[in-house]
């Protein structure tokens, strides 16, 4: 194997250093593929003393990342039988710091100027190039962040506590709410039913909510999420596009993470739950009544997953057909089959869609919306949207619109 283009390699990848110690003669190797760093002092004589000690950290199983401590300043070092490839200093991302910690450089105020800044993860995709070449046995990225990042201590207290929790629910002979309350919850929004939702949340039991943290408000927010994440998978399984249900996840979970108190972040998850089962009941009625199949061919859905990300813009059929490997007539043909309209009024339908949101929450101007979705005016998108809704855009964000949108 050539190891001098493999060390050059990572060099380049990682703008560092990379050296290869030999445990038996001493002898060591280094390659920088960076002029600033090759003639260095800091680097060859401060710097290099500190790398060669990292030797006794080396792990045959598995690349250790080695956290110096001080502003996220890391080394990385790969066991290979004789050889030992320690690469860096690189900075990590301030939220990476390596559960193997050393104390930091006597010189690390004066190497930071030099320094690449990297994603804990590309180090970690580099160090098992190098590992992966010299072993039978190879090491995934999932097992070297594991090995890296989870300390292990804490998988025996997750243990602990769990026992805990158990013995205190049998003592107070409580328990949490029964899982069948939580699957008629979940099946209503999957069968787009919001009364029935509202009734399983009026639902009488003596067992309590789980506690997901101490703090009340941080709890809430917790539950809140688990609740939104299991409301927008019941969705997509109830017929709403993947897109849709993920994008309406991201707005009310980023909504819980700035609830000011516990009350507030309970009543949004709930409110994400009754719009789920909302969003699927109207599917459903577009497609009379449940009675045909739901996503009964892929492509379809694929098609709407199209559309919906690239509502934006002027969408063709010739466009979404060649995304989607298909001829153009097929794939028009198989959509007014399945979903009884043309794709073309499936666009127009899914934008008007849009541009009610925008009229009810934003202060966009008329002539923004139509730029943004794609519309040639204003008053082409005008004249879509009256024959749509029989109101003009003026007169459907004066019934509608938000106040606090309106008076901007």
């Amino acid at each position: 194997m050539n190891d001098t283009y493999l060390m050059q390699y990572v060099s380049r990848r990682l703008h560092t250093i990379v050296r290869r110690f030999f445990r038996s003669d001493e002898g060591w190797t280094r390659v920088c593929e960076r002029l600033d760093l090759t003639d260095n002092p800091f680097f060859t004589d401060k710097e290099e003393p500190y790398a060669k000690d990292l030797l006794n950290f080396a792990e045959p199983d598995c690349p250790p990342l080695i956290a110096t401590g001080e502003a996220s300043v890391s080394y990385g070092l790969v066991h290979c039988g004789e050889a030992v490839f320690v690469v860096g200093p690189v900075i990590l991302a301030s939220d990476s710091a390596s559960r193997h910690k050393l104390p930091p450089l006597s010189v690390t105020a004066d190497l930071l100027p030099f320094l690449y800044r990297c994603k804990a993860f590309d180090m970690i995709t580099e160090l098992l190039l190098i590992h992966n070449l010299f072993h039978n046995d190879t090491c995934s990225a999932h097992e070297t962040a594991d090995y890296n990042y989870l300390d292990h201590s804490i998988t025996i207290e997750v243990h602990r506590e769990f026992t805990d929790i158990v013995f205190q629910y049998q003592e107070k002979t409580s328990n949490h709410n029964p899982y069948d309350q939580e699957v008629r919850e979940v099946g209503s929004i999957r069968s787009g039913d919001p009364e029935q939702l509202k009734k399983s949340w009026e639902e009488d039991y003596i067992g309590e909510l789980g506690v997901l943290a101490d703090d009340p408000l941080r709890n809430n927010q917790n539950l809140g999420i688990v609740l939104v994440t299991l409301a927008s998978r019941a969705a997509i399984e109830g017929g709403i596009m993947p897109e849709t249900a993920f994008s309406l996840s991201d707005s009310y979970i980023r909504k819980l993470e700035k609830a000011r108190t516990p009350e507030t972040a309970y009543q949004l998850a709930r409110q994400a739950e009754y719009q789920y089962a909302l969003l699927v009941k109207e599917e459903r009625e577009k497609k009379a009544g449940g009675a045909r199949a739901l996503a009964a061919d892929s492509r379809i859905s694929q098609c709407k997953d199209y559309i919906f990300a690239h509502l934006h813009g002027k969408i063709t059929t010739a466009e979404i057909a060649k995304a989607l490997y298909m001829n153009p007539n097929y794939l028009s043909g198989l959509f007014k089959k399945e979903e009884g309209i043309t794709i073309g009024q499936y666009i127009l339908q899914e934008k008007i869609k849009l541009v009610k949101n925008m009229l009810i929450y934003s202060h966009y101007s008329y002539i923004e919306i139509a730029n943004y979705l794609g519309f040639c005016s204003q008053s082409h998108l005008g004249e879509k949207f009256k024959k749509a809704t029989g109101i003009t855009l003026h007169q459907y964000r004066e019934k509608y619109g938000v106040k606090e949108f309106l008076a901007k």
